[in-house]
């Protein structure tokens, strides 16, 4: 079951659309649209815009790294790293590519896997050199005859721990990509919901 879950999206390496966000965060705050493109898994960039279409900032990552640039306003480049609104920028590729928050392969080797009951996974991997403990736990109801997760909570557990809780909406006919999802940590939550996609 949880290979099926994180096989969702995994045939996507890029993507380009429009999208509706609605962030608040340190790093940006509002409601606005967004042009996107990725044209690797790794690599992000959405071109915030006004109903004007003129850019309001452009939104890049690169691996581990982000930046904003906001060309009319004063405060001009924002960099950062590791996540964005408290969400781990490796999740922030992969949900836009149309991937849910999963264990790495190897951690999957290593994972406590339980079904807390019909509709719950909980999944448990303990702490080695250098990496802390993390769970996940997944939600799921029946879509088109196979189990869908609608909620994710991820945990990472040690002294700079954080969880993030995600939602899922509107999967996709044939793909089952969400259409609509959600992200909401200590540090802020952003909401996206796709108006035009394209990938491959």
């Amino acid at each position: 079951l949880l290979a099926e879950i994180c096989s969702v999206g995994t045939q996507n390496q890029i993507v380009h659309g429009s999208l509706w966000m609605k962030a608040e965060s340190v790093e940006a705050n509002g409601q606005f649209p967004a042009d996107v493109r990725m044209d690797s898994p790794t690599e992000l960039r959405m071109e915030v815009t006004n109903l004007l279409g003129g850019t309001e900032a452009v939104i890049e990552v690169h691996g581990n790294q982000y930046s904003v640039k906001t060309p009319n306003q004063k405060q001009g480049e924002q960099k950062g790293n590791g996540s964005w609104g408290g969400i781990p920028l490796s999740w922030s590729t992969a949900l836009v590519l149309g991937r849910f928050p999963c264990p790495t392969a190897e951690q999957r080797k290593l994972a406590k896997i339980e079904a807390l009951d019909a509709e719950v996974l909980s999944v448990s991997i303990p702490a080695k050199l250098g990496q802390d403990a993390e769970k996940f736990r997944y939600k799921l109801r029946s879509w088109a005859g196979k189990l869908w997760p609608f909620q994710i909570e991820w945990e990472k557990v040690g002294p700079f721990g954080n969880t993030v809780s995600f939602d899922f909406e509107d999967p996709e006919d044939g793909t089952r990509v969400p259409r609509r999802w959600s992200a909401r940590s200590k540090a802020g939550s952003v909401k996206v919901r796709w108006k035009s996609r394209s990938s491959g």
